[in-house]
């Protein structure tokens, strides 16, 4: 074998055997990282999860009953209907539970000590309070945990749980609880180890809460947290140690030198004091150093947080949560009206640094805007309306909720295909349904439409249009210059994916339109019929572009051609296409429509 030499200059010389050898290298590396990359998904979903939550009797929520968790949870509704009133509850809940896992031998934790104030006068509802005058508020959670961690629970305490274990939080008056609603296991009877399973969750607990109006203040807390919990790693090591130590010795050198020199003078007034000493308390040092942070962003121009606007500090906030998590927590994020204080534009951004949020941690956030809408999974929206909270059925129920005033032939449509001319349009209504049952069904309803752009470049546009009345879309394109060019474009401005774009791609053609995946026999009568042109003719059978076939054909018998006719050609191609795509398709060329009705069916399903 060849030798591997990586010389000063870090260039890297193969001989021509090494090639083998460098190409084995890599594979080899590309299956490690695959193997690493499937180990790791594999481990966060051993992890434990929140899987729903239920808010009773706080504020305007009386029966907001298993609020499902997924990655990204969204909460819809008008306004005034407690949306942030379900991210209060929880962030109350949790916070909680968080400071029980502080103090974990308090059975009743006290509301006047809790860092989060709940009110009863306020946060319970006014509607209950003369009927319930000592009714609690309460946030129900069921956790799903590993086997692991059942294990560790049945060593502890000898209680076999199934996967799932409900945690009550309540709030009342006085006082908030933490309890295991009541379970028919008679270990649960006591009360050990119901305390014991209590602090085992509450110690799993990783929440962060950024409400609507982000301040400076709110993007430092953030970071002050993220620096605390890495930083706190840190103080277990020698070398940390070492040097806290150091400045222990010194610091309390000067401290010694100040007691001694006041004893004499407080004698005066206090004959019998005998000495003074002056510590500063290890704890509150170490949490000194990790606070007091200054945040300074360079965006052209290196100002502190404090200085920027009001989106710059949103965004701050937001992706700050990003740089690390707990991998051995249950990691949640609430995050109310993300897309306040921001452009569109900065909107779409905070979308995608969400959507990459939601890989390491679950996102429940509230909205407004059709952008965080999840289309994918519409089960994953969550109508929050009457004091209860409801997963969307149809998209229909959003658009509602949202205010979205959309046009009659969109009004039950949750899919789109999106295609660049009015003939591709007609075309494949024809075609489609007689391909897919799938398909047929979802036109006949009216739940899948096919919508024209009127060219390429109209594309991002129109996809706009179709995410604000929150549709799901896969687009077809033509394979040629324009079609690449659109389709580079909405991918970078976050309208599309390679996923949902497919292109008409054929074989031998370096660039294709649709036509160019049909059976030529399927349609030259109609054009021979109307324009008195041939197709069948040496002019025909080049490898560029149908169009540009078929104006070489049209100018070699005589006749113009101009966009003008180019649309009328294709408008009556079109027409005259059967719906047979058996007759209709050129069996060599049409595998990227084949690959389309693949995907569309994806889409519906």
């Amino acid at each position: 074998m060849g030798e591997l030499t990586n010389r000063e200059e870090n260039v890297l010389f193969v001989d021509s055997l090494g090639i083998l050898e460098l190409n084995n290298k890599i594979i080899a590396f590309v299956k490690e990282w695959m193997s690493l990359s499937l180990r790791w998904r594999k481990y966060k979903e051993l992890l434990m999860r929140l899987i729903s939550f239920s808010v009773t009797n706080f504020r305007s929520i009386t029966t907001a009953h298993r609020i499902k968790m997924s990655n990204m949870t969204v909460l819809v509704g008008k306004n005034n209907e407690g949306k942030s009133n379900i991210l209060r509850a929880l962030s109350l809940g949790m916070d909680i539970m968080r400071f029980y896992s502080e103090n974990p031998r308090m059975a009743h934790i006290s509301i006047r000590s809790l860092r989060v104030r709940y009110n009863w006068d306020m946060d319970f509802p006014i509607s209950l309070q003369e009927r319930k005058p000592n009714g609690m508020s309460s946030v129900d959670f069921t956790f799903d945990l590993t086997d692991d961690e059942l294990q560790i629970i049945r060593n502890t305490t000898g209680i076999r749980l199934n996967s799932y274990l409900p945690v009550r939080v309540s709030m009342g008056k006085i006082d908030a609880k933490i309890d295991i609603p009541k379970r028919g296991t008679p270990a649960f009877a006591n009360a050990a180890n119901k305390q014991r399973i209590i602090e085992f969750v509450c110690n799993k607990i990783d929440f962060n809460f950024i409400p609507a109006v982000r301040t400076d203040s709110d993007a430092i807390k953030v970071v002050e947290r993220l620096i605390d919990r890495e930083l706190s790693a840190l103080e277990e090591t020698p070398e940390y140690a070492t040097a806290t130590s150091t400045i222990d010795r010194l610091q309390q050198q000067i401290l010694d030198d100040i007691s001694g020199r006041i004893v004499e003078p407080l004698q005066t007034f206090l004959p019998s004091v005998r000495a003074i000493q002056i510590h500063i308390q290890k704890a509150q040092r170490r949490a000194a150093l990790r606070r007091n942070i200054e945040v300074v962003i360079d965006d052209g121009t290196a100002t502190t947080i404090q200085s920027k606007g009001d989106g710059i500090k949103s965004l701050t906030a937001l992706a700050m949560l990003n740089i690390s998590n707990r991998p051995d927590r249950v990691s949640v994020v609430a995050i109310e009206e993300p897309e306040s204080h921001l452009h569109p534009e900065a909107a779409r951004q905070l979308y995608k640094t969400i959507s990459d949020l939601s890989e390491n941690y679950q996102v429940i956030l509230t909205t407004h805007s059709p952008l965080f809408v999840n289309r994918t999974n519409l089960q994953e929206n969550i109508i929050v309306d009457g004091g209860k909270a409801i997963p969307v059925k149809r998209i229909k129920e959003i658009r509602e909720v949202l205010g979205t005033i959309i046009s009659d032939n969109l009004i039950n449509a949750e899919s789109v295909l999106v295609v660049e001319g009015e003939e591709d349009k007609i075309i494949l209504e024809k075609l489609l349904p007689h391909m897919s049952d799938k398909i047929k069904r979802a036109l006949n309803n009216g739940t899948f439409i096919i919508d024209y752009i009127g060219g390429a470049g109209n594309l991002s546009y129109k996809l706009s249009l179709h995410r604000n009345i929150q549709c799901k879309y896969h687009i077809l394109l033509d394979d040629d210059d324009a079609g690449r060019n659109a389709g580079e474009q909405a991918i970078t401005q976050d309208f599309a994916t390679i996923r949902n774009i497919t292109y008409t791609k054929c074989n031998g053609s370096p660039n294709a339109e649709l036509e160019d995946c049909f059976n030529k026999d399927a349609y030259k009568q109609a054009v021979f019929d109307e324009f008195g042109v041939t197709l069948d003719v040496g002019n025909f059978n080049s490898k560029e572009k149908w169009s540009k076939r078929v104006a070489a054909c049209f100018m070699s018998q005589g006749k113009q051609w101009g966009e003008r006719i180019e649309t009328k050609v294709k408008l009556a191609v079109a027409n005259a296409m059967p719906i047979d795509a058996g007759v209709a398709l050129n069996p060599h060329k049409c595998t990227s429509i084949n690959a389309l009705v693949t995907a569309l069916e994806a889409m519906i399903q």
